[in-house]
C-alpha cells in the first residue's frame, strides 16, 4: 500500500471513529452511511492537501527564479563595486601623474623666462661657426619638441581624468541602481516566503497533518536516497580520481537546510551549493545558475559524467544540481528543505548539462 493510502485509511478510520453514537455498542447496529460520509471526508481532506502542495510546489518555483535573479543582480553588484575601486584606483595615479606633469611643466616654463628670447637671429650672432650654428638650433629644436609633448601629455591626462570621473560617476549610480534592485527583490522574497508559511498556517488542521505525513516521508525518502547513493558510489567505482572526489565533496553537506542566496555549509540555495563545491575543485563560478550555465562547455544527456552541473528552466535556467552518477543527482532544492540526493527527469524543465575543468581538492572538504 502506498503512504497516501495508508494515510487515507488512517484518517478514515479516526473519521469512523469520531461519527460512531456514544452509546452504539452493537456491532450490528452500524449503518454503513457514516463510513461511506467518513471516505468522502478523507478524500476531501487528500484532495484539499493535494491541491496546496501542488499551489506550493508552483510558488516554490515562481520564488526561485526571483532568488536567481537576487544572486545574478548581488554578482552584477559585486562586479561593478570592483571595476569601481579600480576606476578610483586610476583617477588616483592620473592625478599623480597630472601634478607631476604640471610641476615640470612650471619648472620649463620659469626656466625660459629666466633664459630670456631665444630665437635663431641671437644664435646666429652669437654662434663661432656654421656647426656650431647647426648644433645649438637643433638643441632648441629638441627643446622646443619636449615642451610641446610635454604639453600634449599634460592636456591628454587632464581629459583622462575628466573621462574616469564621468565614469567613476555612472558606475555609482548603477551601483545605487543594484542596490535598489536588489532590496526590492529581496522584499519580493521575503514577502512570498510569508505568504508561503502563511497559507500552510491557514489549512485544515487535518490537512496540515497530511502534509506533515507527507514531507516527513519525502524526508525520509530523502535519506533512504542519500543512503543507498553512498552506498552506490561505492559500487560505480569512478574511473576518474578527480570526478570521484568532487562527488564526495558535495555529499558532504547533505542534510545542510536550504537558505536563500546562501553559499556556506550554515546554508546553500541551489546555484551556492555548485559555487562552494566547485570552488573546492579549482573552478571559480558566479553564484547564479544562468551565469555558471553559460561557463560551462555543453554535455549531451547521454554523455553526464559525475561532477557535470546539470541545469532546470528551458528559457533561463533558474536551477541547477550536481550529477553524481547512477541517474542521481544532489541539490539544494527549495525553501524548508535541506540538501539531498534526488533523481534526475529528462522532462521539459531540463535545461542542459555543463563541464568544467576540476582539479583534486586540497585538503578536507571546508
Amino acid at each position: 500500500m502506498t503512504c497516501q493510502g495508508k494515510i487515507r485509511l488512517a484518517l478514515l478510520l479516526l473519521l469512523s471513529v469520531a461519527l460512531m453514537p456514544a452509546g452504539l455498542a452493537d456491532a450490528q447496529t452500524i449503518d454503513v452511511q457514516p463510513q461511506g460520509q467518513a471516505r468522502q471526508q478523507v478524500d476531501s481532506l487528500q484532495a484539499q492537501a493535494d491541491a496546496i502542495t501542488a499551489e506550493i510546489t508552483a510558488q516554490d518555483r515562481d520564488l526561485e527564479v526571483v532568488v536567481e535573479q537576487h544572486n545574478a543582480t548581488r554578482v552584477s553588484l559585486d562586479q561593478l563595486t570592483m571595476k569601481l575601486a579600480d576606476s578610483r584606483a586610476n583617477l588616483d595615479d592620473m592625478t599623480a601623474k597630472r601634478n607631476e606633469q604640471e610641476r615640470m611643466l612650471s619648472s620649463r616654463l620659469t626656466n625660459i623666462y629666466k633664459a630670456g628670447d631665444i630665437n635663431i637671429m641671437s644664435i646666429l650672432l652669437n654662434s663661432t661657426s656654421f656647426n656650431d650654428f647647426l648644433e645649438q638650433a637643433q638643441y632648441i629644436v629638441k627643446i622646443n619638441q619636449q615642451d610641446l609633448k610635454l604639453e600634449q601629455e599634460f592636456e591628454a591626462s587632464a581629459e583622462a581624468i575628466s573621462e574616469t570621473t564621468d565614469n567613476i560617476d555612472r558606475q555609482r549610480a548603477e551601483q545605487m541602481r543594484l542596490e535598489k534592485d536588489l532590496a526590492d527583490q529581496q522584499a519580493v522574497i521575503e514577502s512570498r516566503i510569508n505568504e508561503r508559511q502563511q497559507k500552510l498556517n491557514d489549512v485544515n488542521g487535518q490537512v496540515q497533518q497530511i502534509l506533515r505525513q507527507e514531507q516527513a516521508r519525502q524526508q525520509a525518502e530523502a535519506a533512504r536516497e542519500a543512503a543507498e547513493t553512498a552506498s552506490m558510489l561505492q559500487d560505480l567505482q569512478i574511473s576518474d580520481a578527480t570526478q570521484a572526489q568532487v562527488v564526495e565533496t558535495a555529499l558532504h553537506y547533505l542534510g545542510v537546510p536550504y537558505v536563500w542566496g546562501g553559499e556556506s555549509p550554515a546554508g546553500f540555495d541551489c546555484s551556492g551549493l555548485t559555487k562552494f563545491v566547485l570552488a573546492q575543485h579549482g573552478v571559480e563560478l558566479p553564484h547564479n545558475a544562468a551565469m555558471q550555465f553559460a561557463l560551462g562547455a555543453p554535455v549531451p544527456r547521454d554523455q553526464l559524467q559525475p561532477g557535470d552541473l546539470v541545469f532546470f528552466g528551458p528559457l533561463s535556467p533558474h536551477h541547477v544540481g550536481m550529477y553524481v552518477g547512477k541517474g542521481k543527482f544532489i541539490e539544494a532544492p527549495t525553501f524548508g528543505e535541506v540538501v539531498r540526493v534526488s533523481t534526475l527527469v529528462f522532462d521539459s524543465d531540463y535545461a542542459g548539462a555543463r563541464r568544467y575543468p576540476l582539479q583534486p581538492r586540497l585538503g578536507p572538504p571546508r
